[in-house]
């Protein structure tokens, strides 16, 4: 059993709030001792995030008690209600994440749009869809990929404004072992596409850092880029993760599923 101040920290949440839902009978300890102290088991947890997390969406306390105690009183349309408030505020949430990101990514565009120049850029959460990861690299190959993977996505996907381009498992300390690299075609996640289309496998590119660099999209514009970022991060004392960002510049996609320009982005792992 643990204390309460340590289920507190669990749950991200204060004691005060535990000593609360307790005296009114909502979250209950699972056992009190002759001193008052309150003990609970580590299963509680679940239990008591759902209770949070309904909390966080306004739902009234008593409501709460009647869901936590499956009331055969509470009405099923009350919880379908609760459950259609969760899905629109998650879409209001996704929407304005999504126009916070486009902002910051266009701006950075805009301001650094500088051919074979490294720079470190502040960019916002994103998510793609991916395609299955590539095996041997080849032309053939990387058509049937961007086949296989649009086909799974609803119409108008491809020429929609969202991002496009490709993950690939690559080293900075190795940039020439880049032609044989494995990788993912993804495709910047609509959300009304998101909603409808089959279930297709996503991959977050998160909030952080980025090494970035701005360069033709071909094997030597990319070469190229890859030595100049190396040389910026061994300059600057810059640690990356070994996944290469291969982001397409704009429509329309001219050859072997990349636009004519591009960013190459790294994730930097150190501070």
């Amino acid at each position: 059993m643990i204390k309460i101040s340590h289920m507190a920290k669990l749950a991200q949440t204060t004691r005060r709030t535990l000593i609360f839902y307790d005296q009114k009978n909502i979250f209950k300890p699972a056992f009190k001792n002759r001193l008052g102290y309150r003990y609970y088991d580590y299963d509680q947890l679940y239990n008591l995030l759902f209770i949070l997390e309904l909390r966080s969406l306004n739902i009234p306390l008593n409501k709460i008690k009647q869901i936590n105690n499956k009331s055969k009183l509470f009405p099923m349309n009350t919880l379908i209600n609760i459950q259609n408030k969760i899905d629109k505020k998650i879409n209001h949430l996704v929407r304005v994440q999504k126009i916070i990101n486009k902002k910051i990514n266009t701006e950075n565009i805009k301001n650094n749009k500088i051919f074979y120049k490294p720079m470190v850029q502040k960019m916002g959460k994103e998510i793609f869809w991916c395609s299955k990861q590539s095996v041997n690299c080849t032309k053939k190959e990387v058509a049937q990929l961007f086949s296989e993977f649009y086909k799974q996505l609803k119409p108008l996907t491809l020429i929609n404004a969202n991002k496009s381009g490709f993950l690939t498992n690559l080293s900075l300390n190795n940039p020439n072992s880049y032609s044989n690299a494995s990788f993912r075609i993804i495709k910047e996640t609509n959300i009304n596409h998101q909603q409808n289309s089959e279930i297709i496998p996503v991959i977050p590119k998160k909030s952080n850092r980025y090494v970035t660099i701005h360069v033709e999209n071909n094997i030597s514009g990319i070469h190229k880029g890859l030595i100049k970022l190396k040389h910026f991060c061994q300059k600057n004392n810059l640690k990356t993760s070994n996944y290469l960002w291969q982001i397409n510049d704009d429509n329309p996609l001219i050859k072997t599923g990349a636009s004519k320009y591009g960013w190459l982005e790294f994730n930097i792992v150190n501070n």
